[in-house]
Parts: structure tokens; C-alpha cells; sequence
């Protein structure tokens, strides 16, 4: 979607683009949907779940970013407007009417997959996708639309707050307050937060170096972390390297089960 985006320097035609394409791969996916069906129920719930909403977000995301340009078209980046402000307000109300879903997604929680995204159970539950696009029946489950909804207004958040110039005010240390946060976690424990946080590729799209890393974690929890790599040849000699993410995973693992109960 990206590369089709910067193939344009009008942004209206580079939306379009990028809706035109997003509208043509959700033709092909239905066709081959309603032709072939799925092997099993597993791999429907994945696509209803994931596949389908992820695309058909970022088509509602491109759309909402077209329309946004469309009627609002001499405001820039940077611009600290009431029309931007505003419209924040609305997507972040829609969000936060569905934290409950929003949750679920971030929980990878299958509590109610079978019935959220198998066709079968669409009639179980009805969430009307407030949308202008339109698809087969059998294209469709009952939350499948919602996901789609919840994915492109993430997206369109990122791009108001991009307009409004949010992510300069923010990494602007002198307007913001940190958080008093005491580590009282030992400093290898910490290490190997580092060091999973980096080998995972969720930071800077796994762009950014373990330099960068370790010192964002002195930062923000005011430790000294050293010879990291020294300490991180102490962390493979273990019995268990991975001590402390175990920890974390067991951590999350209880409290979900105490929650679910």
C-alpha cells in the first residue's frame, strides 16, 4: 500500500489508487471465496478475523484520508486546527465504544471466534458496517465489518495526529512530563528485555539497532545497563536465557485465566 502511495505526489490520486487496488484483491478474495470455500473452520475464522479486516481496513482507512483531503484540502501537516481536533474526537469515541473488541484482538483471545467469524453464526450477532461498500452474504460474518471499522480508524488516527504535528510535540522532551518509574527488576532481567524487545522486530519495524534499545530502556527506567553484551553472554550460559520473558509470559498467562474465570 505504501509503495503505491509514494508512487504519487498528489495524495487524492494516491488514495485512490490505493482504494482502487484494496476494492480489486477484496473481488478476487470473494470469488474465491464463494467459489471454493475453505477447508476447515479454523482457516475461515483466520481469514474473517484477520485477512479480510486488515485489508478492507486499510481500505476504509485510505478512504476516510480521501474524503478528509477532499473537504478539508489547505490543511497541513503541523496544523493545529479545531476541524482535525474534532474529528480525533469522533474516531476516538468510535474506538473507545469498542474497547471491548479492541481488547479482544490485542488479548488474541478465541473466546468467540466461532461465533464472530464463521458465517454459519452471522445471524447471532448484527454489527451494521457503516460503510459505503457492499459484499456477497457469503462474504461476510457478523464482526468481520467491525474489525475492518476498528482497523481503519486506528489507521486514520495515525494520520490526523500526523496532521495536527503530534508526533513533533511528543518528542519534544521539554513538553513532556516522564512518569516516575522505579526498575526493581535485577539489571540482567532487564538485559534480556532488551535483547527479546530487539530480536522480535517490533520496534521501528525492526529497523532499530540494540544500541538504541538498551538505551531507550536506561531512559525510561534510569538504570545503567553497562556492558550489555557481556551481560548477554551471562544470559545464553544460563540453564534458561530466558528467564525473566518466561516470567512475563506466566506473568500474563495467570492473569488472563483469572480474568476469564
Amino acid at each position: 500500500m505504501h509503495h503505491i502511495e509514494r508512487s504519487f505526489l498528489n495524495k487524492i490520486v494516491s488514495y485512490d489508487k490505493v482504494i482502487s487496488y484494496c476494492q480489486h484483491i477484496l473481488e478476487e478474495y470473494r470469488i474465491a471465496v464463494v467459489s471454493h470455500g475453505f477447508p476447515d473452520e479454523d482457516a475461515e475464522i483466520q481469514f474473517f478475523k484477520k485477512d479480510k479486516p486488515f485489508l478492507f481496513g486499510l481500505l476504509l482507512q485510505y478512504n476516510h484520508q480521501l474524503s478528509f483531503e477532499l473537504n478539508f484540502p489547505n490543511i497541513p501537516y503541523g496544523g493545529n486546527d479545531d476541524i482535525i481536533n474534532k474529528k480525533i474526537e469522533e474516531v476516538t469515541a468510535f474506538l473507545s465504544g469498542h474497547k471491548d473488541m479492541v481488547l479482544y484482538l490485542e488479548l488474541q483471545s478465541k473466546t468467540f471466534d466461532s461465533q464472530f467469524f464463521l458465517r454459519k453464526n452471522k445471524g447471532q450477532f448484527t454489527y451494521l458496517c457503516r460503510h459505503d461498500h457492499s459484499f456477497d452474504s457469503e462474504f461476510c460474518t457478523s464482526h468481520d465489518g467491525l474489525i475492518a471499522n476498528l482497523v481503519g480508524y486506528q489507521g486514520f488516527l495515525k494520520y490526523l495526529q500526523n496532521k495536527l504535528g503530534m508526533s513533533s510535540t511528543i518528542g519534544s522532551a521539554s513538553k513532556v512530563v516522564m512518569p516516575e518509574i522505579e526498575w526493581t527488576g535485577s539489571k540482567v532481567a532487564l538485559v534480556e528485555l532488551g535483547f527479546a524487545l530487539y530480536h522480535s522486530g517490533s520496534i521501528n519495524h525492526g529497523r532499530a539497532s540494540i544500541k538504541s534499545v538498551m538505551r531507550f530502556l536506561e531512559q525510561v527506567t534510569a538504570m545503567d545497563l553497562g556492558d550489555y553484551h557481556h551481560t548477554s553472554i551471562r544470559l545464553r550460559n544460563r540453564t534458561n536465557p530466558t528467564k525473566f520473558v518466561d516470567k512475563l509470559k506466566n506473568s500474563l498467562q495467570k492473569w488472563i485465566s483469572e480474568v476469564d474465570e
